[in-house]
């Protein structure tokens, strides 16, 4: 057994490992991350079922409780034991089901399903459609894979279109769905989450 393996929850110095065990596992996976009310974008690298490693702009502080979303029914509590430049470790509250955690569903029964984190932030879309024509959105929140917004005039429904939103890039899209004056965006490819990382730091909070 190494010492990976023997560690309750990721340390400080397997900042860099890559080694895989049933209680520690190397991931990649882009969640939200959430203490004292303020919420961002982080990378999580590491996962056990005691805790886990996180890598964000603006690292919390040791002894800070902080909770971790990577998506809308996958939510971890725990409490920071270790910082060091962008990257933090936290032990659980509670074990988790790592093996839950990482499924990704391909179905579900349930009429709301689970969803990628969503950011409330201010800021313009523009939807580009096929004949070229654009409408500009007012964003309302916003994930890694798409977004709801307030736009200029009404879409087609099922239409392709590209979605724009400057600091970010463009992207092909499409309207998933209408409710009065709010329209849901769901991008083909997910964001490049490094500049929608930048992206979500800058954008005026609502």
């Amino acid at each position: 057994m190494t010492a990976a393996f023997a560690h309750p929850f990721p340390q400080e110095d397997d900042f860099d490992d890559r080694r895989v065990g049933p209680r520690h596992i190397s991931v990649l996976r882009v969640g939200r991350t959430v203490w004292d009310g303020i919420d961002q974008l982080c990378v999580v690298r590491n996962l056990s079922a005691g805790g886990l490693m996180f890598e964000c702009l603006h690292p919390p502080a040791v002894g800070q409780q902080v909770n971790v979303e990577l998506r809308s029914d996958k939510q971890m509590t725990g409490v920071v034991r270790w910082a060091k430049g962008i990257g933090a470790g936290i032990e659980f509250d509670a074990p988790v089901n790592v093996e839950q955690m990482l499924r990704e569903e391909r179905g579900t029964l349930l009429r709301v399903r689970p969803r990628a984190p969503r950011f409330v932030r201010r800021g313009t879309v523009r939807l580009i459609g096929r004949d070229g024509d654009a409408v500009a959105g007012d964003i309302i929140d916003i994930a890694i894979g798409g977004l709801s917004c307030r736009p200029e005039q009404p879409l087609k429904r099922g239409e392709p279109i590209v979605a724009s939103i400057d600091g970010i890039g463009a992207t092909n899209a499409e309207l998933r769905w209408s409710r009065g004056d709010v329209s849901g965006i769901r991008f083909d490819k997910p964001l490049p989450w490094r500049a929608f990382q930048l992206w979500l730091d800058q954008a005026p909070r609502a």
